[in-house]
């Protein structure tokens, strides 16, 4: 017994040491569990995983460096959309966010385990535990919803920007080359608007408008063209299968069956996507492959009334719209009143048993509108008729042109998807989407609208249209606008001569497509 080494109690001081070191090393578990949360492997350089933990860390600053490089020499919003426009890039976007997102979930978990004093007491594990939960549900919750964000883009580009109904070698000349003017072999580009609100490829789907925007790729200029739903004796293209029924070639030539069923509908140019719908039931072979022959045949007939080649088309379900609007935070608009006179408010909304609606765009100027409210404004007609609506049209998509941000539209990716997914239909291929966004920055640096409505206001009779007074409208209002010629100079007159009358500044007559009705 007296050889046995005898235990003494520690002494007040030891406890105290004891202490310091286990709360010193519960805030370096801490420190370094954070520091794995910032960037991953970090904290676990400072363990006997150092190697490891270097490993990960060169690993994801090499990652962000090359992405930092991308940026650099391409800019944020067109990397952006090089990713989120290619199916591959967002698959493997999912796989490097979800295996990334589990490593670096792991690296934080490992700090902690291995950074926590071997005698810590349990209250102290028991807060590094739920410290360290919170860090992982951090980046793996990040993680997992870039994820989701990623299936969502890949999908919607699977759905929207597939080009269907686009014939091989149809559609803009686009150049995707690095450090290329993606435009360089354009000169031009037609892109059909079609605003509707049956439902975007639905049976018996009417266009509620219908707007080509023609726009010079190098300078941005942009020519809006409204078409009015009535305009009637439309031209067939040669190959119109429609052209069996009207063999003239004119829509309602000689006769018009549905105006004889019901003498309010006549033969109109809203009338064609349904014509061929009913036809394509007839004949359930004429267009094969075509999953939807009503709009190829408008785009067509369209592209023959106002003798441009239609390069595009989008197709935006209404209720799309306004929620595209919302997406984008509202946008601002010039109001003007209605009426023949230009003096009466707009109403909108629902209509009250008097007759009366619920509101009213009743005061002229600026005004920041939510999606709801720019719907109505250009849907609005019950102060005045179709041609003031149209005109209201193309100031809504000229704001939307003007303010729309590619930037911030991507920041609410998810939701613009899924606004894109449910409401809009184009051909515009995937690969070609940062070449549009640039010729949207074209546009707006351009700064200005040119405006045309084929209407009786341009001396277009939509019920007997001259079509080739359109085509000639359309190519007035698209020919860059000639320079004003300078005043010449005058001479002193010798004493005694005549004093020739001093040469006034030439002026040129504004064409009626150069009278912007927005501003």
């Amino acid at each position: 017994m007296d050889d046995q080494p005898i235990r003494r109690p520690a002494s007040g001081g030891g406890r105290r040491s004891l202490r310091r070191e286990l709360s010193a090393g519960f805030r370096r578990a801490l420190g370094l569990t954070a520091l794995s949360t910032l960037l991953p492997g970090a904290g676990l350089t400072r363990t006997r995983s150092r190697a490891v933990g270097w490993a990960l860390v060169i690993t994801f600053l090499a990652g962000v460096a090359a992405l930092a490089y991308l940026v650099a020499t391409r800019g944020l919003t067109n990397v952006g959309l090089l990713i989120a426009s290619n199916t591959r890039y967002l698959l493997l976007l999912t796989i490097v966010l979800a295996v990334g997102g589990f490593v670096w979930c792991g690296s934080i978990i490992a700090t902690a385990v291995q950074a926590r004093p071997r005698r810590l007491d349990r209250a102290r594990t028991r807060s590094l535990a739920i410290f360290t939960t919170l860090m992982v549900a951090l980046v793996g919750g990040t993680a997992y919803k870039g994820a989701e964000f990623a299936l969502i883009g890949r999908d919607t580009v699977d759905v929207i920007f597939k080009a269907s109904g686009l014939k091989p070698g149809d559609g803009a000349k686009v150049v995707n080359e690095p450090d290329v003017d993606p435009w360089r072999d354009t000169p031009r580009v037609n892109i059909l608007l079609l605003g509707s609100d049956a439902g975007v490829g639905r049976d018996g789907t009417r266009t509620d408008s219908m707007i080509v925007a023609s726009t010079d790729t190098r300078t941005g200029r942009t020519v809006l063209i409204s078409l009015p739903r009535n305009l009637q004796r439309v031209p067939l293209p040669e190959t119109s299968k429609l052209r069996d029924w009207w063999p003239s070639g004119v829509y309602g030539d000689p006769r018009c069956p549905r105006q004889e069923r019901d003498p309010n509908d006549p033969c109109m140019l809203n009338a064609i996507w349904s014509e061929v719908d009913q036809y394509r039931e007839e004949h359930p072979e004429a267009y094969p492959g075509d999953e939807a022959p009503g709009r190829s045949e408008t785009r067509d007939v369209i592209g023959e009334v106002l003798g441009l080649e239609i390069d595009h088309t989008v197709v935006v379900d209404l209720e799309g719209f306004r929620e595209l609007i919302n997406a984008m935070g509202g946008v601002t608009i010039n109001v003007k009143l209605g009426g023949y006179d230009g003096k009466q408010p707009l109403p909108y909304g629902s209509q009250n048993p008097d007759g009366s609606y619920a509101h009213y765009f009743d005061t002229p100027g600026p005004m920041k509108m939510n999606g709801y409210q720019a719907l109505w404004y250009a849907r609005s007609r019950a102060a005045d008729d179709d041609y003031n609506r149209m005109s209201r049209q193309r100031c809504v998509v000229q704001a939307v042109v003007d303010q729309v941000s590619p930037t911030s539209m991507l920041a609410k990716y998810a939701d613009v998807a899924r606004i894109a997914r449910e409401n809009i239909y184009t051909d515009i291929p995937a690969e070609n989407l940062s070449a549009f966004v640039e010729l949207v920055q074209r546009i707006q640096r351009a700064g200005s609208f040119v405006s045309l409505g084929i209407d009786p206001n341009h001396g277009i009779n939509t019920g007997n249209p001259d079509y080739e007074e359109i085509r000639k409208l359309v190519q007035k209002a698209i020919d860059p606008p000639k320079p004003k010629p300078q005043p010449s100079s005058t001479s002193t007159p010798k004493p005694g001569s005549t004093s020739p009358t001093t040469p006034k500044p030439a002026t040129t007559t504004t064409a009626p497509a150069e009278v912007d009705p927005c501003l």
